[in-house]
């Protein structure tokens, strides 16, 4: 099973996967990118917290 999804991603052009992403997620997609930002800059804070007390 996995082995045909590998095979149909490994087709995709990325451009066009990317375009047909943001056509079906809409305005929803922009708030994930904002939400993967700050979750990113809050676990990267978290780790440099936590290296520094060790």
């Amino acid at each position: 099973m996995t082995g045909v999804i590998t095979h149909t991603i490994e087709r995709w052009d990325g451009a066009e996967a990317a375009r047909k992403i943001e056509l079906h997620v809409g305005r929803d997609l922009q708030f994930i990118r904002i939400n993967g930002t700050v979750v990113g800059g809050l676990v990267g804070v978290l780790i440099h917290a936590v290296s520094s007390l060790l």
